[in-house]
């Protein structure tokens, strides 16, 4: 949502009071052209009349001179916006960025090809951005906390590295030695990981340590976050999880993830409500070894154990996953924050 910053109520009774006051002045002058009889009152009472013309005139005067000021200020815009636009006349190569005649730029700096930010392409003649045919583009400067941004726009599904983006929303790209290097879109239908499909609008970002690295020579590190926010579940290790954030290598080999459970679900002893957190990979919790999750009930949630004392909420269990259970923690002992109540089902 863009926020807008709208006038405060007097001014929109002003602009009421402005406009009655200007129909009146109007009409009343058209009545003194005529009709004899209202030009012999005014002759009589000249006084009244010039007082009472006079305020009408003033009060009436202020609706026509904001519409001018707003006119000016849109003229002014406009020239402004006209002196920042430039259309290439042939193919140019503008900020690591190849582009085809016709492309209208947006300038930062009139006349200065290299401040743009923002690039419309030509119909049929798409930019291309590292692959990616695209119709056009936001360029984002350079921060102390990211590197120059390409917020790219397409006009329909296509691949990168692998990974098939959807045309609903804008591919990012970030500048790393004078070239676009893929940074993250949000999926579209048709991804697939471990023969399971991807829910679509799921986001992806590749991990900011290895952009413009080639794939075949990628180490066993993250390369990869997923991040799911629909309410279509995804199964990971037997698990149905909602609001899934997963950790993959470049052969997109699971090395970790937290999600909300789905639906109750059992391992071991132990049954979980839906919404119940998991995490595994890179945990925290003494005892705990490569495979091991770790589950936390939300507020107001219980976690049942067959046999043995049921798990509050603001605790933890460590489990294997063959079901066995590690070790029952506070969730401060298990570095885990407390999770507040998820309602998961219509």
């Amino acid at each position: 949502m863009i926020p807008v910053s709208l006038p405060g109520g007097n001014f929109y009774v002003l602009m009421a009071v402005s406009l009655a006051c200007l129909s009146t002045l109007l009409t009343w002058l058209a009545v003194l052209a005529t009709s004899r009889g209202a030009r012999h009152w005014l002759g009589g009472h000249r006084r009244l009349g010039t007082i009472l013309m006079t305020a009408l005139a003033l009060l009436g005067a202020i609706f026509p001179y904001q519409q001018l000021g707003q006119w000016l200020d849109a003229e002014r815009d406009a020239q402004a916006d006209a002196g920042r636009r430039s259309v290439l006349n042939q193919p140019t190569r503008v900020a690591g960025v190849d582009m085809p005649a016709g492309t209208v730029l947006r300038l930062a700096t009139p006349g200065e090809l290299s401040t743009f930010d923002r690039a419309r392409f030509p119909d049929g003649q798409p930019g291309l951005i590292h692959g990616l045919e695209s119709t056009g583009l936001y360029r984002y400067a350079a921060t102390a906390r990211q590197p120059e941004t390409l917020s790219v726009e397409i006009a329909r599904d296509q691949a990168q590295e692998g990974w098939l983006c959807a045309h609903g929303h804008r591919v990012e790209f970030v500048m790393l030695g004078g070239q676009p290097r893929f940074a993250s879109c949000h999926l579209a239908i048709g991804n697939q990981l471990d023969r399971q499909p991807v829910p679509p609008g799921t986001w992806i970002q590749v991990d900011p340590a290895v952009r413009g690295q080639p794939i075949e020579q990628a180490g066993a590190g993250a390369r990869w976050l997923l991040r799911t926010e629909g309410s279509e579940p995804m199964e990971v290790e037997r698990l149905s999880l909602l609001k899934l954030e997963l950790r993959l290598d470049a052969r997109r080999q699971l090395l970790g993830f937290e999600g909300l459970l789905s639906r109750e679900t059992a391992l071991g002893d132990m049954t979980y409500p839906a919404g119940t957190r998991v995490l595994s990979g890179g945990l925290r919790a003494a005892g705990a070894q490569p495979g091991d999750l770790l589950f936390s009930a939300s507020r107001g949630r219980v976690a049942r154990r067959a046999g043995g004392t049921d798990v509050a909420a603001g605790s933890s269990v460590l489990q294997a996953p063959d079901g066995a259970v590690r070790a029952v923690l506070s969730n401060r002992d298990a570095g885990v924050l407390d999770v507040a109540a998820v309602r998961v089902g219509p």
